[in-house]
């Protein structure tokens, strides 16, 4: 065993030590607690975040410590795992070094010390840490990448999850009247895209029915997924990509009450929420994004700001957007009458964005809640223009690129290919002075005239 090797197990063996007790039990179906796994223990404090650069600076890992959640839920691009070509291109890497890209993360100093401080670490992934950039269920190594981000976690080796295709997971926090279920969708291992696509895929689907038809009713379940779900902001991932799949499982969420989304993804954090379309209730939705890095640390705060404003807009988004480093917290006031839920976007000065939701307003009902008034939408004019700007531009490319091209195509084959095959494409000298007696004559004539 080298050192490196030795010193890690001596660092995870620490964390276990350091930890507080929280421990997971498979759920045997003998219980009647429809879950994955559950533990007893009342839980009132949820974080969760996405987007993580790990040679990025980690500056947030001891704010969220602060913060004391009984869990931290990963949403995704944990770790860049894939390779990256050039802005916006990328390349799935070998296994190999995926794995160190998922430990340079796990035994940073910053990710250590939050490791000690017994917080449990849960999560999902997303396209990035999955191993392929907005890939999906053709992947060629998804199931081995499935068991290097499973190791990034410390799931144990018994774990339903290292025995089922797919991350997907839930747990049960409680008994009784204060029971909180975590439901975390895998949108990556199925994923198919097109005209017959679907996010989730047939067992998953299957899963989440169960899930959401627990006999026993939970006073609050909370549903991440790595892609924004009632979102629609233009050039992502979402699931109002996928129409059918976003119609199942908004129909799936909204029968059942009590019902808050969590994602991430899109590198700014937001509040979403969606009306009742039927018997239901307000559904609400968290994006926190990122930890390391949002769209201002590839382009000027002001061009970010004002894409989000204009053209990246949502007609879900009730608050304004966030692109500070962000995560998100949710917290249960269990000893309120009645019980309230605060929901935040949370960053190194504090709380950014917060509401508070009563449970009572996530219960069924025919003359449903409505959600808070949406943000005013930005006028037309702008977003035109910004799409009349980028076509001009991306013509003006491609005009480009396809002159030279041909400049390009016509060098290899004038000088390289026609030359080895023997073909010449000068001008045989009697049809030279073919032409130049047929010019004198035509001289002549206009001459005469």
């Amino acid at each position: 065993m080298s050192e490196e090797q030795l010193l890690r197990v001596l660092v995870s063996l620490l964390i276990i030590a350091s930890a507080r007790y929280f421990r997971f039990v498979n759920s045997s179906g003998e219980d009647s607690i429809v879950a994955d796994v559950f533990n007893e223990t009342t839980i009132s404090r949820i974080a969760f975040g996405s987007c993580s650069f790990p040679k990025k600076p980690q500056p947030l890992w001891k704010h969220i410590s602060s913060q004391r959640p009984d869990v931290w839920v990963w949403l995704g691009d944990a770790v860049y795992a894939d390779t990256k070509v050039v802005p916006l291109l990328w390349t799935p890497s070998p296994l190999g070094e995926m794995v160190e890209k998922f430990n340079y993360l796990k035994f940073s100093s910053e990710y250590q010390e939050f490791l000690r401080s017994g917080i449990k670490v849960l999560g999902v992934w997303d396209d990035h840490d999955y191993g392929m950039n907005n890939g999906g269920k053709h992947y060629k190594d998804r199931l081995q990448a499935q068991g290097v981000y499973l190791d990034f976690l410390d799931e144990p080796s018994e774990s339903i999850r290292r025995r089922r295709e797919g991350t997907y997971v839930s747990y049960s926090f409680g008994s009784g009247s204060r029971r909180v279920k975590l439901i975390l969708l895998d949108t990556r291992s199925h994923l198919k895209w097109g005209p017959e696509c679907d996010i989730l895929g047939a067992e998953q689907w299957s899963w989440l029915e169960m899930q959401l038809s627990d006999p026993n009713p939970v006073a609050l379940s909370i549903i991440g997924s790595g892609i924004q779900v009632i979102s629609d902001v233009p050039y992502t991932d979402r699931w109002t990509g996928c129409p059918s799949s976003y119609d199942r499982l908004i129909w799936l969420v909204q029968r059942n009450p009590r019902v808050i989304l969590i994602s991430g993804d899109v590198h700014f954090g937001e509040f979403s929420c969606l009306n009742s379309t039927s018997t239901g209730y307000p559904l609400y939705e968290v994006t926190s994004s990122g930890l390391t890095a949002t769209c201002v640390s590839w382009m000027s705060k002001a061009t970010c700001r004002w894409l989000l404003e204009n053209v990246l807009t949502s007609s879900k988004r009730t608050h304004p957007f966030i692109t500070e480093l962000n995560y998100g917290l949710i917290t249960i006031h269990w000893n309120d009458q009645p019980i309230s839920i605060a929901v935040e976007v949370r960053g190194e000065t504090g709380s950014y964005l917060k509401q508070t939701i009563s449970l009572a307003h996530l219960e069924k009902a025919r003359d449903a809640n409505r959600c808070p008034q949406k943000l005013e939408d930005p006028p037309v004019i702008k977003k035109n223009l910004f799409y009349a700007a980028a076509i001009c531009v991306l013509t003006t490319i491609f005009v480009g690129l396809l002159r030279l091209i041909i400049f390009i195509l016509k060098i290899v084959l004038t000088r390289i290919v026609f030359p080895l095959l023997g073909i010449s494409l000068q001008s045989s000298p009697s049809s030279s002075s073919s032409l130049q007696r047929t010019k004198h004559k035509n001289n002549k004539i206009i001459k005469s005239e």
